[in-house]
């Protein structure tokens, strides 16, 4: 099996060559869109409208950003007979209508949205094809708020924390993207519906790791400003160190719905055992009743991340190639 890249596409346009691209222009690309937020290469970089030309049957496309607006080239690409790669989590956590059409067609896999690092989805889809019915699906999702609070854990004030994680790279330039919970409950959202649960963003209770009076500051106001939040986390983790707690991000859905947002655990439960930028996510069954069937390992990275959308790519391929 061969799997050949023919396209990279960022806003700025893209740069394709239909007999496969070189890997000298592959590099280039990536490194002129990550220095400066645009394609260069010797080759010509034309218009994004121009990626109509490539979606025909054995074509396999990956969306690898966090844009709300590739959904439309993601239906056209399954229409035209493509296959579909989703590192991006918006398109299944919109409204359930138009995420079903997408999650439930063959030719689409998603894996890394979950626990990148983990086979999160195929087991899933493994305990649903063979019959089993969820109750419960609960977890650490976030490598960068696993980080957080390990950081807090160590005695850490939370500007301090927040501080750290932003320069070891763990969160988004604005750290209030990965703060707000949103993209947990994203991720909340598409177990959710992977496992049956016909759920939509409002049937989730989420948590935000800042106050509403900092949400509309720049981001070094934000920076500046974020420790009139300390004395406040300081409190919640003396509170749970009382207990033999430990405070984690947990997402908690049922068919029902749930819960995205800072929660004391155990500190000798799997939750409480976890370390820096790791994920946990229990499956709680009507064949894993008594104990849950629980993934553990990391969760963030750009190698683990990579490795999940080639293991997407190459399992489309070869069913591709079967039909």
């Amino acid at each position: 099996l061969e799997v050949v890249p023919v396209a990279i596409a960022d806003i700025s346009g893209v740069l394709f060559d239909l007999d496969g691209l070189p890997d000298i222009a592959v590099h280039a690309a990536l490194a002129s869109s990550a220095a400066r937020g645009v394609l260069a290469s010797r080759l010509p970089v034309r218009p994004l409208a121009e990626m109509a030309a490539l979606l025909k049957p054995g074509t396999i496309l990956a969306d690898l950003t966090a844009s709300p607006k590739t959904s439309d080239l993601l239906t056209s690409a399954l229409d035209a007979g493509c296959g579909v790669v989703l590192a991006n989590k918006i398109p299944l956590a919109g409204p359930w209508e138009s995420a079903c059409k997408l999650m439930h067609h063959p030719h689409l896999r998603y894996e890394v949205t979950v626990g990148p690092g983990l086979p999160v989805i195929d087991t899933l889809q493994y305990l649903l094809n063979t019959g089993d019915k969820f109750t419960l699906i609960e977890g650490c999702v976030s490598g960068t708020l696993g980080y957080l609070c390990t950081e807090l854990e160590r005695g850490l004030p939370y500007s301090q924390a927040v501080a750290n994680a932003r320069a070891a790279g763990f969160t988004e330039p604005d750290p209030r993207d990965d703060l707000s919970g949103k993209d947990v409950a994203r991720k909340a959202l598409i177990l959710a519906r992977t496992a049956g649960w016909e759920l939509e963003a409002a049937d989730l209770t989420v948590e935000a790791l800042y106050s509403a009076s900092l949400a509309d500051m720049d981001v070094d106001a934000f920076m500046a400003s974020v420790d009139v939040m300390d004395a406040d986390f300081a409190a919640r983790i003396q509170q749970a160190a009382a207990q033999n707690s430990v405070l984690r991000y947990v997402a908690h859905v049922t068919p029902e719905g749930g819960t995205v947002g800072l929660r004391a655990v155990s500190r000798e439960g799997a939750l409480g055992a976890l370390r820096g930028p790791d994920n946990y996510i229990a499956f709680h069954t009507s064949r894993y009743n008594a104990i849950p069937l629980g993934l553990s390992g990391p969760g963030a990275g750009p190698a683990v991340t990579a490795a999940g959308v080639l293991g997407d790519i190459i399992k489309l391929a070869r069913t591709l190639q079967v039909n």
